[in-house]
């Protein structure tokens, strides 16, 4: 289990003003640039359209356009980071959440078209961890990992970061719906990775790109 730098009681510091939105999607004419595609899928939220791009220049490695439902692929990424955006303001918890939020809202939505209001609060109390207010996210591409989203801890005092390499891991949250057997896989994965990775499961390093390249690495 991941030890916090600080007491887990703070995770819930980050307060909205408000835990119901009102999230609309449609499909439109393909542009012309586009002739492969039949149509284009845009997003609002709270009656304000996003972009894909807003998305986009945090998370590169996926689809520059929106989509979402159970066969979204990797354009439903785009879409829960980018409401995410929206919703939170804050790139950090945003890039915390997103991952969390296509789980749980996006692949759910209706394939086509579609206006509904989202309530957070059940979202935001089952995810309470991940605003936690040291948390960092970032993508990266290792084959110690095999290559995805990890949390890193910064220390709020002497700024210093740690990863814990084998609960990133092991952490698949919408490989098993079933909560107790996901807990019994990761820890089966957790024990696996400690097993082969050795010395390189605690990572410490004084900054998050520092972490980073010694994760990569």
């Amino acid at each position: 289990m991941t030890t916090h730098l600080i007491a887990a009681d703070l995770a819930d510091y980050f307060q909205l003003s408000k835990k119901t939105w009102l999230i609309k999607g449609i499909l439109s004419t393909a542009p012309v640039e586009h002739p492969s595609q039949e149509h284009t899928r845009r997003l609002w939220v709270d009656g304000i359209e996003i972009l894909p791009e807003q998305a986009f220049v945090l998370r590169p490695f996926y689809e520059c356009d929106f989509d979402w439902g159970n066969n979204g692929g990797l354009s439903s990424f785009t879409s829960a980071l980018a409401i995410c955006l929206s919703i939170f303001k804050e790139e950090r918890v945003a890039e915390n959440l997103y991952e969390c939020f296509k789980e749980y809202f996006v692949q759910q939505f209706p394939d086509g078209e579609f206006e509904l209001e989202v309530d957070l609060s059940d979202f935001l109390r089952q995810f309470n961890s991940r605003l936690h207010p040291y948390l960092y996210s970032r993508f990266c591409y290792a084959a110690l990992i095999d290559s995805r989203e990890i949390s890193m801890y910064q220390h709020p005092v002497t700024g210093s970061v740690t990863v814990n390499v084998a609960d990133n891991y092991a952490t698949h949250y919408a490989a098993v719906p079933d909560m107790e057997v996901r807990r019994h896989n990761e820890r089966k994965q957790r024990l696996l990775f400690r097993l082969f990775a050795k010395e390189q499961t605690i990572i410490t390093g004084s900054s998050l790109d520092e972490v980073m390249e010694q994760v990569k690495s």
